[in-house]
Protein backbone atom coordinates (compact mmCIF):
# COMPACT_ATOMS: atom_id res chain seq x y z
CA UNK A 1 0.00 0.00 0.00
CA UNK A 2 1.04 3.24 -0.63
CA UNK A 3 0.01 6.93 0.49
CA UNK A 4 0.67 10.25 -0.92
CA UNK A 5 -1.17 13.61 0.41
CA UNK A 6 -0.32 17.06 -1.82
CA UNK A 7 -1.26 20.04 -0.80
CA UNK A 8 -4.26 21.30 -2.85
CA UNK A 9 -4.19 25.45 -2.77
CA UNK A 10 -6.22 27.13 -6.04
CA UNK A 11 -4.79 24.58 -8.29
CA UNK A 12 -5.10 20.79 -10.04
CA UNK A 13 -2.57 17.88 -10.00
CA UNK A 14 -2.04 15.75 -13.11
CA UNK A 15 -0.47 12.19 -12.73
CA UNK A 16 0.13 9.39 -15.09
CA UNK A 17 0.27 5.56 -13.38
CA UNK A 18 3.15 3.87 -14.73
CA UNK A 19 3.30 5.42 -17.68
CA UNK A 20 7.04 4.17 -18.27
CA UNK A 21 5.80 0.76 -18.49
CA UNK A 22 4.43 -1.33 -21.55
CA UNK A 23 2.11 -4.04 -20.14
CA UNK A 24 -1.06 -1.89 -21.36
CA UNK A 25 0.47 -0.65 -24.87
CA UNK A 26 -1.79 -4.10 -26.35
CA UNK A 27 -4.88 -2.42 -25.09
CA UNK A 28 -7.42 -0.93 -28.21
CA UNK A 29 -6.86 2.75 -28.57
CA UNK A 30 -9.14 4.80 -26.71
CA UNK A 31 -11.92 6.68 -28.84
CA UNK A 32 -11.96 9.34 -30.77
CA UNK A 33 -11.12 8.94 -33.99
CA UNK A 34 -8.39 11.24 -34.67
CA UNK A 35 -8.97 11.07 -38.64
CA UNK A 36 -11.86 13.75 -37.87
CA UNK A 37 -10.74 17.50 -38.58
CA UNK A 38 -11.89 17.92 -35.03
CA UNK A 39 -9.69 15.93 -33.13
CA UNK A 40 -6.67 15.72 -35.55
CA UNK A 41 -6.69 19.81 -35.34
CA UNK A 42 -6.95 18.95 -30.93
CA UNK A 43 -4.09 16.50 -31.41
CA UNK A 44 -1.53 18.20 -33.62
CA UNK A 45 -1.53 21.76 -32.18
CA UNK A 46 -1.20 23.70 -28.85
CA UNK A 47 -4.42 23.61 -26.78
CA UNK A 48 -7.01 26.18 -27.91
CA UNK A 49 -6.64 29.11 -25.05
CA UNK A 50 -8.29 32.33 -26.11
CA UNK A 51 -10.51 35.63 -25.35
CA UNK A 52 -12.69 37.34 -27.07
CA UNK A 53 -12.37 41.23 -28.09
CA UNK A 54 -15.69 42.82 -29.24
CA UNK A 55 -15.75 45.43 -31.98
CA UNK A 56 -12.45 46.76 -30.83
CA UNK A 57 -10.83 47.97 -33.99
CA UNK A 58 -7.52 47.53 -35.25
CA UNK A 59 -5.49 46.93 -32.67
CA UNK A 60 -1.63 48.50 -32.63
CA UNK A 61 0.85 45.96 -32.75
CA UNK A 62 2.17 46.40 -29.29
CA UNK A 63 -1.70 45.78 -28.44
CA UNK A 64 -1.13 42.11 -30.53
CA UNK A 65 1.71 41.09 -28.80
CA UNK A 66 1.15 41.72 -25.53
CA UNK A 67 -1.80 39.11 -26.10
CA UNK A 68 0.10 36.53 -27.38
CA UNK A 69 3.72 37.23 -25.60
CA UNK A 70 2.45 37.91 -21.48
CA UNK A 71 -1.33 37.16 -22.13
CA UNK A 72 -0.14 33.79 -23.08
CA UNK A 73 -3.18 33.00 -25.28
CA UNK A 74 -2.47 30.88 -28.20
CA UNK A 75 -5.29 32.22 -30.80
CA UNK A 76 -6.72 35.46 -30.76
CA UNK A 77 -11.28 34.81 -31.29
CA UNK A 78 -12.96 37.75 -32.82
CA UNK A 79 -16.67 39.24 -32.85
CA UNK A 80 -18.60 38.69 -36.18
CA UNK A 81 -17.15 41.67 -37.75
CA UNK A 82 -13.62 40.28 -37.14
CA UNK A 83 -12.85 39.74 -40.42
CA UNK A 84 -11.24 41.39 -42.60
CA UNK A 85 -10.28 44.64 -41.47
CA UNK A 86 -9.72 43.77 -37.73
CA UNK A 87 -7.93 40.28 -38.36
CA UNK A 88 -5.36 42.44 -40.83
CA UNK A 89 -4.43 44.45 -37.99
CA UNK A 90 -4.31 41.38 -36.30
CA UNK A 91 -2.05 39.66 -38.50
CA UNK A 92 -0.08 42.67 -39.92
CA UNK A 93 1.93 42.90 -36.44
CA UNK A 94 3.73 40.09 -36.98
CA UNK A 95 3.45 37.85 -34.20
CA UNK A 96 4.98 34.77 -34.64
CA UNK A 97 1.93 32.98 -32.69
CA UNK A 98 -0.84 34.91 -34.61
CA UNK A 99 -3.52 32.01 -35.11
CA UNK A 100 -7.28 33.12 -34.86
CA UNK A 101 -10.90 31.78 -34.53
CA UNK A 102 -13.86 34.60 -35.26
CA UNK A 103 -17.22 34.86 -35.08
CA UNK A 104 -19.20 35.17 -38.28
CA UNK A 105 -23.10 35.60 -39.05
CA UNK A 106 -25.42 32.87 -38.88
CA UNK A 107 -25.25 32.77 -42.81
CA UNK A 108 -21.28 32.42 -42.44
CA UNK A 109 -20.60 35.98 -43.84
CA UNK A 110 -18.76 38.56 -42.13
CA UNK A 111 -20.76 41.60 -40.36
CA UNK A 112 -17.87 43.60 -41.70
CA UNK A 113 -18.36 43.34 -45.95
CA UNK A 114 -20.96 40.43 -45.77
CA UNK A 115 -18.92 38.16 -47.61
CA UNK A 116 -18.67 34.28 -46.72
CA UNK A 117 -15.55 34.57 -44.03
CA UNK A 118 -15.01 38.25 -44.99
CA UNK A 119 -13.57 37.08 -48.85
CA UNK A 120 -10.65 35.82 -46.80
CA UNK A 121 -9.43 32.60 -49.30
CA UNK A 122 -8.93 28.83 -47.99
CA UNK A 123 -6.15 28.00 -45.33
CA UNK A 124 -5.33 31.46 -44.91
CA UNK A 125 -2.07 32.13 -42.95
CA UNK A 126 -3.24 31.76 -38.81
CA UNK A 127 -6.84 29.87 -39.59
CA UNK A 128 -7.99 28.03 -37.56
CA UNK A 129 -12.00 28.10 -37.73
CA UNK A 130 -15.29 30.16 -37.05
CA UNK A 131 -17.95 29.87 -34.55
CA UNK A 132 -21.16 30.16 -36.65
CA UNK A 133 -23.87 32.37 -35.16
CA UNK A 134 -24.14 31.96 -31.23
CA UNK A 135 -26.91 30.28 -29.39
CA UNK A 136 -29.87 28.86 -31.31
CA UNK A 137 -32.30 28.76 -28.30
CA UNK A 138 -31.63 33.11 -27.64
CA UNK A 139 -35.17 34.32 -28.25
CA UNK A 140 -37.19 31.02 -28.62
CA UNK A 141 -40.33 29.84 -26.59
CA UNK A 142 -40.41 27.02 -28.41
CA UNK A 143 -38.02 23.78 -29.39
CA UNK A 144 -39.58 24.22 -33.08
CA UNK A 145 -37.59 27.90 -32.86
CA UNK A 146 -34.46 26.42 -31.47
CA UNK A 147 -33.81 23.99 -34.41
CA UNK A 148 -35.05 26.50 -37.16
CA UNK A 149 -32.65 28.82 -35.83
CA UNK A 150 -29.69 25.62 -35.30
CA UNK A 151 -30.50 24.65 -39.13
CA UNK A 152 -29.73 27.70 -40.32
CA UNK A 153 -26.59 28.15 -38.33
CA UNK A 154 -26.17 24.75 -40.05
CA UNK A 155 -26.78 26.41 -43.51
CA UNK A 156 -24.19 28.95 -42.58
CA UNK A 157 -21.63 26.10 -41.91
CA UNK A 158 -22.29 24.15 -45.49
CA UNK A 159 -21.38 28.35 -46.54
CA UNK A 160 -17.93 28.34 -45.18
CA UNK A 161 -17.08 24.44 -45.60
CA UNK A 162 -17.87 25.11 -49.51
CA UNK A 163 -15.33 27.96 -49.39
CA UNK A 164 -13.08 26.47 -46.57
CA UNK A 165 -13.41 22.95 -46.62
CA UNK A 166 -10.46 22.15 -43.91
CA UNK A 167 -11.86 24.89 -41.05
CA UNK A 168 -13.00 23.93 -37.45
CA UNK A 169 -16.57 25.36 -37.64
CA UNK A 170 -18.82 24.82 -34.90
CA UNK A 171 -21.89 26.44 -32.85
CA UNK A 172 -22.20 28.15 -29.43
CA UNK A 173 -24.64 26.67 -26.75
CA UNK A 174 -26.23 28.17 -23.75
CA UNK A 175 -28.19 26.31 -20.75
CA UNK A 176 -31.89 26.14 -22.81
CA UNK A 177 -35.29 24.18 -21.87
CA UNK A 178 -34.30 22.41 -25.32
CA UNK A 179 -30.55 22.16 -24.81
CA UNK A 180 -30.63 17.86 -25.35
CA UNK A 181 -32.62 18.35 -28.43
CA UNK A 182 -29.93 20.69 -29.63
CA UNK A 183 -27.34 18.48 -28.95
CA UNK A 184 -28.54 15.85 -31.06
CA UNK A 185 -29.69 17.12 -33.87
CA UNK A 186 -26.27 19.08 -34.06
CA UNK A 187 -24.51 15.86 -33.57
CA UNK A 188 -26.27 14.10 -35.80
CA UNK A 189 -27.32 16.12 -39.00
CA UNK A 190 -24.66 19.39 -38.78
CA UNK A 191 -21.21 19.26 -40.49
CA UNK A 192 -19.85 21.22 -37.32
CA UNK A 193 -16.51 19.71 -35.87
CA UNK A 194 -16.35 20.90 -32.04
CA UNK A 195 -19.08 21.49 -29.53
CA UNK A 196 -18.87 24.62 -27.70
CA UNK A 197 -20.72 25.94 -24.74
CA UNK A 198 -21.24 29.01 -22.55
CA UNK A 199 -22.19 28.65 -18.90
CA UNK A 200 -21.24 31.34 -16.20
CA UNK A 201 -22.60 29.59 -13.33
CA UNK A 202 -20.17 29.27 -10.51
CA UNK A 203 -22.39 27.44 -8.58
CA UNK A 204 -22.98 23.81 -8.22
CA UNK A 205 -25.18 23.75 -11.21
CA UNK A 206 -22.52 24.03 -13.65
CA UNK A 207 -21.38 20.58 -13.43
CA UNK A 208 -24.43 19.49 -15.33
CA UNK A 209 -23.39 21.70 -18.64
CA UNK A 210 -19.45 20.67 -18.20
CA UNK A 211 -20.77 16.87 -18.26
CA UNK A 212 -23.34 17.36 -20.57
CA UNK A 213 -21.02 18.79 -23.24
CA UNK A 214 -18.22 16.00 -22.50
CA UNK A 215 -20.87 13.55 -22.88
CA UNK A 216 -21.80 14.52 -26.45
CA UNK A 217 -18.04 15.40 -27.89
CA UNK A 218 -17.33 11.57 -26.82
CA UNK A 219 -20.81 10.40 -28.05
CA UNK A 220 -20.52 12.54 -31.22
CA UNK A 221 -16.63 12.37 -31.82
CA UNK A 222 -16.03 16.14 -31.59
CA UNK A 223 -13.71 17.76 -29.28
CA UNK A 224 -15.47 19.90 -26.77
CA UNK A 225 -14.81 23.63 -25.77
CA UNK A 226 -16.77 26.44 -23.44
CA UNK A 227 -16.04 29.50 -22.52
CA UNK A 228 -14.79 30.87 -19.53
CA UNK A 229 -16.04 34.34 -17.02
CA UNK A 230 -14.27 37.42 -17.22
CA UNK A 231 -16.61 39.98 -17.41
CA UNK A 232 -18.70 42.52 -14.85
CA UNK A 233 -22.72 42.30 -15.45
CA UNK A 234 -23.60 46.22 -14.68
CA UNK A 235 -26.82 44.61 -12.88
CA UNK A 236 -24.34 42.64 -10.32
CA UNK A 237 -21.11 43.40 -9.57
CA UNK A 238 -20.37 40.41 -8.14
CA UNK A 239 -16.71 40.10 -8.00
CA UNK A 240 -14.13 38.12 -9.47
CA UNK A 241 -11.88 36.52 -7.94
CA UNK A 242 -8.59 34.64 -8.35
CA UNK A 243 -10.11 30.79 -6.90
CA UNK A 244 -13.19 31.29 -9.26
CA UNK A 245 -11.15 31.82 -12.49
CA UNK A 246 -8.90 28.99 -11.45
CA UNK A 247 -12.09 26.74 -10.57
CA UNK A 248 -13.53 27.54 -14.17
CA UNK A 249 -10.29 26.93 -16.11
CA UNK A 250 -9.08 23.71 -14.40
CA UNK A 251 -12.55 22.45 -13.54
CA UNK A 252 -12.78 22.14 -17.71
CA UNK A 253 -9.28 20.54 -18.17
CA UNK A 254 -10.47 17.81 -15.36
CA UNK A 255 -13.50 17.36 -17.82
CA UNK A 256 -11.35 17.35 -20.67
CA UNK A 257 -11.69 20.54 -22.49
CA UNK A 258 -9.51 21.16 -25.06
CA UNK A 259 -10.37 25.07 -26.27
CA UNK A 260 -11.14 27.79 -24.07
CA UNK A 261 -12.13 31.27 -24.19
CA UNK A 262 -12.76 34.22 -21.58
CA UNK A 263 -15.54 36.02 -21.82
CA UNK A 264 -14.50 38.39 -22.30
CA UNK A 265 -11.13 40.10 -22.63
CA UNK A 266 -12.23 43.60 -24.42
CA UNK A 267 -15.06 45.34 -25.78
CA UNK A 268 -17.02 48.59 -27.79
CA UNK A 269 -19.73 48.55 -26.65
CA UNK A 270 -22.30 51.04 -28.97
CA UNK A 271 -25.23 49.68 -27.77
CA UNK A 272 -25.18 46.38 -30.73
CA UNK A 273 -23.75 44.13 -27.35
CA UNK A 274 -24.77 43.08 -23.85
CA UNK A 275 -23.93 45.83 -22.03
CA UNK A 276 -21.03 43.29 -20.01
CA UNK A 277 -17.53 45.27 -18.66
CA UNK A 278 -14.09 43.55 -18.76
CA UNK A 279 -12.80 42.10 -15.87
CA UNK A 280 -9.22 42.42 -17.55
CA UNK A 281 -8.83 46.22 -18.11
CA UNK A 282 -10.09 48.82 -16.45
CA UNK A 283 -12.07 50.40 -19.25
CA UNK A 284 -13.51 49.25 -22.35
CA UNK A 285 -13.46 50.43 -25.73
CA UNK A 286 -9.48 51.43 -25.44
CA UNK A 287 -6.25 49.39 -26.39
CA UNK A 288 -4.56 51.62 -23.57
CA UNK A 289 -6.76 50.32 -20.80
CA UNK A 290 -4.72 50.01 -18.08
CA UNK A 291 -5.13 45.93 -17.16
CA UNK A 292 -6.12 44.83 -14.07
CA UNK A 293 -4.94 42.21 -11.56
CA UNK A 294 -7.46 39.64 -12.77
CA UNK A 295 -5.54 40.08 -15.75
CA UNK A 296 -2.36 38.75 -14.97
CA UNK A 297 -3.88 36.30 -13.32
CA UNK A 298 -5.68 35.14 -16.12
CA UNK A 299 -2.39 35.44 -17.89
CA UNK A 300 -1.11 32.33 -15.53
CA UNK A 301 -3.75 30.34 -15.69
CA UNK A 302 -3.30 30.45 -19.64
CA UNK A 303 0.37 29.48 -19.27
CA UNK A 304 -1.01 26.19 -16.61
CA UNK A 305 -3.64 25.42 -19.18
CA UNK A 306 -1.19 25.75 -22.54
CA UNK A 307 1.77 23.42 -20.07
CA UNK A 308 -1.00 21.04 -19.16
CA UNK A 309 -2.91 20.92 -22.24
CA UNK A 310 0.16 18.98 -24.39
CA UNK A 311 -0.80 16.24 -22.30
CA UNK A 312 -4.60 16.94 -22.01
CA UNK A 313 -4.85 17.54 -26.17
CA UNK A 314 -3.69 13.70 -26.21
CA UNK A 315 -5.89 12.51 -23.88
CA UNK A 316 -9.38 10.71 -23.73
CA UNK A 317 -11.64 11.79 -20.80
CA UNK A 318 -13.50 8.28 -19.68
CA UNK A 319 -14.58 9.22 -15.90
CA UNK A 320 -14.99 11.92 -13.65
CA UNK A 321 -15.96 12.30 -9.81
CA UNK A 322 -16.96 14.73 -7.44
CA UNK A 323 -16.39 13.81 -3.88
CA UNK A 324 -18.29 15.47 -1.72
CA UNK A 325 -18.24 16.24 2.22
CA UNK A 326 -21.73 14.69 2.58
CA UNK A 327 -23.58 12.32 0.18
CA UNK A 328 -26.74 14.94 0.18
CA UNK A 329 -24.30 17.62 -0.93
CA UNK A 330 -23.51 15.27 -4.41
CA UNK A 331 -23.83 17.77 -7.15
CA UNK A 332 -26.56 17.30 -9.70
CA UNK A 333 -24.63 15.24 -13.27
CA UNK A 334 -21.85 14.33 -10.70
CA UNK A 335 -21.21 10.63 -9.36
CA UNK A 336 -18.48 10.06 -6.16
CA UNK A 337 -15.60 8.27 -6.56
CA UNK A 338 -15.24 4.32 -5.77
CA UNK A 339 -12.59 1.88 -6.55
CA UNK A 340 -11.88 1.42 -10.41
CA UNK A 341 -13.31 4.78 -11.49
CA UNK A 342 -12.10 5.57 -14.96
CA UNK A 343 -10.08 1.84 -15.49
CA UNK A 344 -7.90 2.71 -12.88
CA UNK A 345 -6.63 -0.51 -10.84
CA UNK A 346 -4.68 1.01 -8.31
CA UNK A 347 -6.16 3.99 -6.63
CA UNK A 348 -7.59 2.39 -3.02
CA UNK A 349 -8.76 5.76 -1.65
CA UNK A 350 -9.56 9.56 -2.02
CA UNK A 351 -9.95 11.90 0.37
CA UNK A 352 -9.38 14.99 2.43
CA UNK A 353 -6.40 15.02 4.61
CA UNK A 354 -8.49 16.67 7.20
CA UNK A 355 -12.09 15.68 7.33
CA UNK A 356 -13.19 18.86 9.53
CA UNK A 357 -11.40 21.01 6.48
CA UNK A 358 -14.60 21.17 4.35
CA UNK A 359 -12.75 20.39 1.33
CA UNK A 360 -14.35 18.88 -1.39
CA UNK A 361 -12.35 17.31 -4.59
CA UNK A 362 -12.77 17.12 -8.37
CA UNK A 363 -11.13 13.96 -10.07
CA UNK A 364 -11.05 13.10 -13.51
CA UNK A 365 -9.62 9.91 -15.32
CA UNK A 366 -8.51 9.25 -18.58
CA UNK A 367 -6.48 7.15 -20.78
CA UNK A 368 -3.36 7.65 -24.07
CA UNK A 369 -3.59 6.05 -27.02
CA UNK A 370 -1.33 3.08 -25.32
CA UNK A 371 -4.21 2.60 -22.25
CA UNK A 372 -2.07 4.33 -19.92
CA UNK A 373 -4.32 5.37 -16.96
CA UNK A 374 -3.98 9.35 -16.14
CA UNK A 375 -5.88 11.32 -13.44
CA UNK A 376 -6.34 15.14 -12.21
CA UNK A 377 -7.08 16.17 -9.27
CA UNK A 378 -8.69 19.92 -8.13
CA UNK A 379 -9.43 21.74 -4.90
CA UNK A 380 -13.20 23.13 -6.43
CA UNK A 381 -12.94 25.56 -3.52
CA UNK A 382 -13.60 29.11 -5.04
CA UNK A 383 -14.76 31.86 -3.47
CA UNK A 384 -17.83 32.55 -5.09
CA UNK A 385 -19.11 29.14 -5.26
CA UNK A 386 -21.58 27.35 -3.51
CA UNK A 387 -21.52 26.69 0.23
CA UNK A 388 -19.52 24.85 1.37
CA UNK A 389 -16.75 25.84 -0.75
CA UNK A 390 -17.17 28.92 -0.76
CA UNK A 391 -13.79 30.03 0.61
CA UNK A 392 -9.97 29.21 -0.61
CA UNK A 393 -7.31 28.39 2.08
CA UNK A 394 -4.59 25.60 1.69
CA UNK A 395 -5.77 21.93 2.07
CA UNK A 396 -4.43 18.71 1.52
CA UNK A 397 -6.08 15.64 -0.35
CA UNK A 398 -4.80 11.74 0.40
CA UNK A 399 -4.66 9.41 -2.16
CA UNK A 400 -3.84 6.20 -1.35
CA UNK A 401 -2.82 3.31 -3.93
CA UNK A 402 -2.72 -0.80 -3.85
CA UNK A 403 0.08 -1.95 -6.56
CA UNK A 404 -0.27 -5.50 -4.74
CA UNK A 405 -2.27 -6.74 -8.45
CA UNK A 406 0.25 -5.04 -10.43
CA UNK A 407 0.29 -7.17 -14.04
CA UNK A 408 2.76 -7.61 -16.65
CA UNK A 409 6.51 -8.26 -15.12
CA UNK A 410 7.21 -5.70 -12.52
CA UNK A 411 5.46 -3.99 -9.83
CA UNK A 412 4.35 -0.06 -9.81
CA UNK A 413 5.34 2.14 -7.15
CA UNK A 414 5.64 5.50 -8.07
CA UNK A 415 3.69 8.23 -10.37
CA UNK A 416 4.74 10.52 -13.05
CA UNK A 417 3.03 14.19 -12.07
CA UNK A 418 3.04 17.03 -15.10
CA UNK A 419 3.93 20.30 -13.53
CA UNK A 420 1.80 22.99 -14.66
CA UNK A 421 4.31 25.52 -13.85
CA UNK A 422 6.88 23.72 -16.17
Amino acid sequence: MKRLIYWLCLLVLLFCIGCEGGDEADDEPPTPDTSTRGWAWVRNNPMFVSALTISMGPPPASFVNTYFNNFHASAIHLWAEGIPTEMDAWKAAGNPSFRYVTWLQTDGTSADNHQVIGGYPANAPGRIGFQIGDEPSRGCATLECTLNALNVMAGGINNVRAVDPNALLYVDFKKSDFLDSEIVHYGENVDGDVFCYNNYNRGRNAYVMLEKFRIAGLTYNKPYWRYLRSYYDPADYESISESDMRWDAFAGLVYGYTGHTWFIYNIYNDGRHDPNEPALFSAQADFNAKPTQLWNYAAQINLEMQNLGRSISQLTSTEVCYIPVQAMAQPDKTQNWKPGTGGDEYISDIEADDKSSGMEILVGFFKDGAGEIYFMVQNVAHTHGDYPVNRVGRESVKISFDFNGASGDYSRSSLLMLNKLT
